[in-house]
């Protein structure tokens, strides 16, 4: 038995990538259109934790959208995490001084995020529709100046 085979394999870095959605100085386009690529990039990245895009604007036009109002327990059970997970990335792109998005939208989104979900359905449902409306009006703002 060779000793070699306890030692625990060590992988090096050769290449470091900046963070797209690290802190930027400046309010370029430059800088706002790669807060915006850093966000899709993330957004793209599929996991429990962070939804993929196309899932939230479909959750967004369930929760918005014409039949908004038809939701079931079941059906908002399944909705509200995954919005919850998209406005806890989309507010941290937010906070980026090139995003673009007012303070007070920023500020309403933080305190949206810090409320507890209500067990009473109809409570349950407004809660939802104004995450719904946090996640699509951010998005509205980070989108507006893009170049």
């Amino acid at each position: 038995m060779s000793h070699n085979t306890l030692a625990p394999e060590v992988t090096v870095a050769t290449e470091v990538y900046a963070d797209p959605l690290a802190t930027v100085a400046d309010n370029s386009p430059r800088a706002k259109a790669r807060v915006l690529a850093g966000l899709r990039q993330r957004f793209l990245l599929e996991t429990p934790s962070t939804p993929n895009v196309e899932l939230i604007f479909e959750d967004l036009d369930a929760v918005l959208g014409e039949y908004g109002g038809d939701l079931t327990a079941a059906e908002i059970a399944d909705i509200r995490p995954r919005l919850h997970a998209a406005l806890r990335r989309i507010v941290f792109v937010s906070q980026q001084p090139a995003s673009g998005v007012s303070q007070h939208r920023f500020d309403a989104s933080l305190r949206l995020l810090t409320e507890r979900f209500p067990a009473d359905f109809t409570a349950a449902l407004g809660h939802l529709r104004r995450l719904a409306m946090a996640v699509s009006d951010l998005l509205d703002e980070l989108l507006e100046d893009l170049p």
